[in-house]
């Protein structure tokens, strides 16, 4: 089984990300955590990302018509998924559920008719409603004692006797609150709809988002009634994260209701998939469930993690656990906050950027949705600031900021280009690292870096280095930052010699400083220790002695790989060529094969002659980077051990070049390589 790694935080900027693109515009402000717009921060299932490689290696984009394949991957998935068996011929592709919303209004409904709708629910209903020329009428849920929901039928009745309404949407699972509806609930209302002539629009959107081993039930499945009356939607874009490829489809079980709709939706073409659109469809469904099992599982863990951290560490705010989505419903009415003062307060002294409750509907007011499908350590942020904020309430802080500003000196510096930004503990602590490097690893936001490294005292050496990657994981050991840590205690004078020992969490490492002629370092040599391949020490799960070019399967096909520790684990993969993005590709794939108990980094390597190797890093926590100085000595180690190289040798980097050699003595790699401080300045980091 493939382990996807959901902790990894992924930049979103300047990829037209709606979450920050728009926060200015909704919120007032640039610098806020976006637990808003309902999609969630994950890397898309690496076999939908695969799928549409493969189809635009193809240099044709012409006129596509789906096979039947594709219909019969959603039909599959229903029954597989849901227990719902339907025919092809009941379903048909939308472009997106809201539009499908918007074509189910103008097919089967008149301006001036009435639709019900159930707030607090998705805004959108009120809007695409309004927008079309009809009219909303309001069944607003009832709150239970629990802080669940139920719908208010009496008051159902009364709508449609005052209202005569064309049609109702029933959001299945519901959002904002995260109810999966009853069998019972579902077979009333779709009785109501019957006897009063209504179509019951289910929009169902979540339906695969289940958590906490709840089962969705399909409107559509509960009584004939239903399958009479009822149009679903659905779509793979929530479930997979992939909403900025626009793909939907509605399931018409009513003979009487599907072929006129079905006839209309083709005669403009509205039903017809992009190319896009089919082919991460398709593998969605196809490929996509381990995927799949393995997000709902971190999600209920988020849910988990949240609403124990609210309990214990901000009671005044209540949350009912939700049946489904990635959303969690907060209630902030113990406050007595005005709707205003309580964005205010998540704005700017929280400042996080949070759906309003209000705009859910009027019922929605006191409330706040915040999307949980975040890495734990973004969501850990955000809790820390809504629990300071919150707090500031009652300590006597009330115009105060959320957080006291610490000022954090720090260097940039970088070895080959792999950059950290480095903080001098020797005389100071510093609070939750693996927190700070994600604030300051950030490019745009924070310094941006691939990650923070700590200079600390040592009762053992010269100096103590931690090294905190962009995700916040810590590292045991770095190359190129060691390089950079011995030249910040060297050119500082926090020592007067050449030769030093440094502290890592993979042992001591002895370092030798060569000058330039300002007297500043130049250029350091790293006894990195010796590699080692035994599986145990690596560590790798695998039976033999050492793990030299061994086959592993990945969705790429076969690559043969070799096991390497240079105080943290390697997989170096020898390649002929960097071609078709092979490193973004099947980099973070190998990262989190379920074969490395610690995950580990990944070397592609080219041998261009039996002295130098050319080689791209993607580092665990880190993604890509420009260079990796454990990296080339385990493919230097690689080579040897494989026959394609000798000692010495040059490693080939994106930043440069390192010289790696070997004591023939101790069997320690020597790696030899450039440091280089970039600017100095003063980070302003908001602490509790």
């Amino acid at each position: 089984m493939t382990k996807y790694n959901f902790d990894c935080v992924v930049d979103r900027h300047d990829t037209c990300a709606t979450k920050f693109e728009e926060m200015d515009a909704k919120f007032g402000r640039h610098d806020l955590l976006p637990f808003w717009i309902a999609d969630m921060d994950f890397q898309a299932c690496p076999s939908i990302i695969e799928a549409l490689r493969d189809r635009l290696n193809h240099a044709v984009l012409g006129y596509t018509t789906p096979p039947a394949q594709f219909w019969k991957s959603i039909t599959d998935w229903l029954a597989r998924r849901h227990g719902w068996a339907v025919d092809t011929d009941e379903i048909t592709f939308l472009p997106g559920l809201k539009k499908g919303l918007s074509l189910c209004i103008n097919f089967f409904t008149k301006p001036g008719d009435t639709i019900v709708i159930q707030p607090p629910v998705y805004h959108s209903f009120h809007s695409v409603i309004e927008g079309n020329g009809r009219r909303v009428a309001n069944n607003p849920l009832r709150r239970k004692p629990d802080g669940s929901y139920e719908m208010d039928f009496d008051n159902l009745l009364s709508v449609i006797e005052a209202e005569k309404p064309a049609m109702i949407f029933v959001c299945n699972p519901h959002n904002p609150v995260g109810i999966q509806w009853d069998a019972d609930t579902l077979r009333r209302v779709a009785a109501i709809c019957k006897e009063h002539g209504m179509i019951l629009i289910s929009d169902e959107i979540y339906a695969d988002m289940m958590l906490g081993g709840c089962r969705h039930i399909p409107t559509c499945t509960v009584s004939p009634e239903a399958a009479e009356v009822t149009v679903t939607l659905g779509a793979p874009s929530k479930t997979f994260n992939i909403p900025g490829i626009v793909s939907a489809w509605t399931v018409v079980k009513s003979p009487a209701l599907r072929k006129p709709f079905f006839e209309w939706l083709t005669a403009s073409e509205f039903n017809t998939p992009p190319i896009a659109a089919m082919v991460a469809t398709q593998a969605a469904y196809e490929h996509g469930e381990e995927w799949l099992d393995q997000v709902l599982e971190y999600l209920q863990a988020n849910v988990d993690h949240t609403i124990g951290y609210l309990s214990a560490e901000v009671p005044e705010i209540d949350l009912c656990r939700p049946q489904a989505s990635f959303a969690v419903w907060l209630d902030f009415r113990k406050l007595g906050l005005p709707q205003p003062q309580l964005m205010k307060l998540l704005v700017e002294r929280a400042r996080l950027a949070l759906s309003e409750g209000s705009t859910f509907g009027a019922e929605g007011t006191g409330f706040m949705r915040m999307n949980v499908g975040v890495p734990r350590a973004i969501l850990d942020m955000g809790l820390a600031r809504l629990r300071d904020a919150v707090k500031s309430l009652t300590d006597g802080r009330s115009h105060a900021p959320a957080a006291a500003v610490s000022n954090i000196p720090f260097v940039k510096m970088h070895g080959l280009g792999n950059d950290f930004v480095y903080v001098d503990c020797m005389h100071r602590d510093l609070e939750n690292l693996p927190a700070l490097a994600l604030e300051m690893s950030r490019r745009h936001t924070g310094i941006g870096s691939d990650g923070i490294i700590a200079i600390l005292p040592s009762d053992k050496a010269d100096c103590r280095m931690r090294i905190f990657n962009a995700d916040g994981s810590e590292a045991q050991m770095c190359g190129n930052g060691i390089r950079c840590v011995a030249k910040y205690i060297y050119d500082n004078k926090i020592v007067a010699k050449t030769s030093l020992t440094i502290e890592t969490l993979s042992g001591l490492k002895t370092v030798e400083i060569h000058a330039g002629i300002d007297g500043l370092t130049d250029t350091v040599t790293v006894d990195m220790g010796a590699p080692q391949m035994r599986p145990e020490a690596v560590p790798v799960s695998f039976n033999g002695d050492r793990m030299l070019e061994e086959p592993v399967a990945t969705s790429q096909g076969e690559v043969r790989l070799t096991a390497v520790s240079m105080g943290n684990p390697h997989g170096v993969v020898f390649v002929d060529n960097f071609d078709g993005d092979i490193v973004a590709s099947l980099g973070p794939e190998l990262e989190n094969h379920a074969m490395w108990p610690e995950k580990a980094n990944i070397e592609f390597v080219r041998v261009d002659s039996p002295d130098s190797l050319s080689m791209r890093a993607w580092e665990r926590g880190a993604g890509e980077t420009m260079a990796c100085g454990t990296g080339a000595c385990a493919a230097a180690a690689a080579a040897v051990a494989t026959g394609r190289a000798s000692w010495p040798l040059t490693v080939r980097l994106i930043g440069g070049n390192l010289n790696i050699d070997i004591d023939k003595a101790t069997g320690h790699i020597l790696m030899t390589g450039p440091a280089v401080t970039v600017y100095s300045g003063t980070y302003y980091h908001s602490a509790k």
